[in-house]
């Protein structure tokens, strides 16, 4: 079963529990709107919205029309108002007593889309990575100051125990000094396939600062497998492998890596231009931490870390999945707490990745109803900070170099060309939205 087909299940589960009855029942529900209906926006941040019993969902928004009608009956089949549907996200912002968005569009269009929300008053639920280059962060952080809104990122693994309960046993001393942290994805992806583009997708805005791509997508899909195309993600490792690369942050209290090295490349003939395995060494303050993923069928021999967290310590090492983490002691011992296993299709943990992605969705609430970020767990400002790291990544991996970062000024202060790449042109007309101060 495909990591989609499993996150679609845990959707289910918390789509079963739209309407509930509770403490806020009788409380004015916030109206939000939804930006990018694709299988995410539509079967995770739609469903887990809805069931959290907080919102009107008031209006929804995607360039392809098809995906665009099949979210607005998910909320019509739950005995609920049809949202008013747009193709122009400008356009709803302007919507009278709209009051949040929830943005799920490519990473390429982040930027431009959350600005504009902080300039039209709106709290914003924002998809991870918060930005496709350096500079576009620093411009969202700037816009986030002067609109002093509620932005909650979506990292759901921090509202689990499991970063606690480990980050506890490391400070306890029991794993003794951590010398080293590895955190890998190995997980088999699709073949791609170029396609003629669907007449319900307007696939010129759909690229809109990106230059034009081919259309490519996965086995029967017709929606675009956008994080294969460099020019629209940064591939497995931003998309997904970010979520580990917080949790390692989350757990030891790094900040941002001051050198960055990579290898990598496409092992297999397919259409994408992210590399399908990849290495990267970050260093923070002399911690060496490695990111590891290979996406074209790597069989590993332990199964059961194909997805997780190492961190190696002087006296035991540990692995952290996201349900549960082992100890591996000296001594020749093995301390089991939780399931470590990513299962997909497991009912169990479905239930449990729906709930969390629903308290995500309350907590959101709870920030805009305080008009306050104190209570939110994935702050922008945070965030920001790991989706830097994933970029800096990358940029190694382009330039082949080890590259020195500036953690003040973000800059990369050994490589000209890396350097470059810290902001991105846009295509014209759209213009990006970083200037030098």
């Amino acid at each position: 079963m495909e990591r989609r087909t499993f996150i679609k299940s845990s959707a289910a589960l918390a789509g079963s529990l739209i309407l509930p009855v509770g403490a806020h029942a009788n409380e004015p529900k916030i109206k939000l709107a939804i930006l990018g209906m694709g299988w995410w926006g539509t079967d995770s941040l739609l469903s887990s919205a809805l069931a959290s019993g907080r919102y009107e969902i008031a209006a929804l928004c995607d360039v392809n029309r098809e995906v665009l009608d099949r979210a607005a009956k998910v909320v019509v089949d739950a005995g609920l108002k049809k949202p008013q549907l747009f193709s122009a996200y400008r356009e709803m912002y302007k919507m009278e007593g709209l009051q949040a968005v929830a943005i799920a569009t490519p990473t390429h269009w982040h930027a431009l889309q959350f600005i504009d929300a902080c300039w039209a008053g709106l709290h914003v639920f924002l998809e991870k990575p918060i930005c496709y280059d350096i500079r576009e962060g620093q411009a969202m952080l700037a816009a986030q100051q002067k609109a002093n809104n509620v932005v909650v990122v979506d990292f759901p693994r921090t509202l689990l125990d499991t970063n606690d309960q480990v980050k506890a046993f490391i400070n306890s001393g029991e794993a003794g000094k951590i010398r080293q942290v590895q955190a890998n994805i190995h997980y088999p992806e699709g073949d791609l396939e170029e396609k003629e583009v669907p007449k319900t997708l307007d696939f010129e805005t759909f690229c809109g600062p990106a230059p034009k791509q081919k259309f490519l997508c996965l086995g029967n899909a017709n929606t675009p497998f956008w994080r294969s195309q460099h020019d629209f993600s940064r591939g497995v490792m931003a998309d997904w492998g970010i979520h580990y690369l917080h949790n390692v942050r989350k757990v030891l209290g790094l900040d941002l890596p001051d050198q960055v090295s990579a290898t990598g490349g496409i092992a297999k003939k397919t259409l994408q231009d992210n590399p399908d395995h990849l290495e990267v060494r970050y260093d923070f303050g002399g911690l060496p931490v490695y990111w590891s993923h290979k996406s074209w069928g790597y069989t590993s021999p332990l199964p059961s870390h194909n997805i997780g967290i190492y961190y190696y310590g002087e006296k035991a090492t540990i692995f952290e999945g996201d349900l549960g983490w082992e100890v591996y002691t000296a001594k020749g011992e093995k301390i089991v707490n939780g399931d470590i296993v990513f299962n997909p299709g497991d009912p169990k943990q479905g239930e449990i990745y729906g709930q969390v992605m629903v308290n995500l969705f309350k907590q959101f609430a709870e920030g805009i109803k305080a008009k306050s970020n104190k209570g939110i767990a994935n702050q922008l400002d945070d965030a920001f900070k790991t989706t830097a790291t994933t970029i800096y990544g990358d940029l190694a991996y382009l330039t082949r170099a080890n590259l020195q970062i500036d953690p003040a000024s973000l800059n990369i202060k050994n490589h000209k060309e890396a350097q470059a790449m810290l902001k991105r042109g846009y295509r014209k007309p759209y213009q990006h939205p970083y200037s030098l101060p």
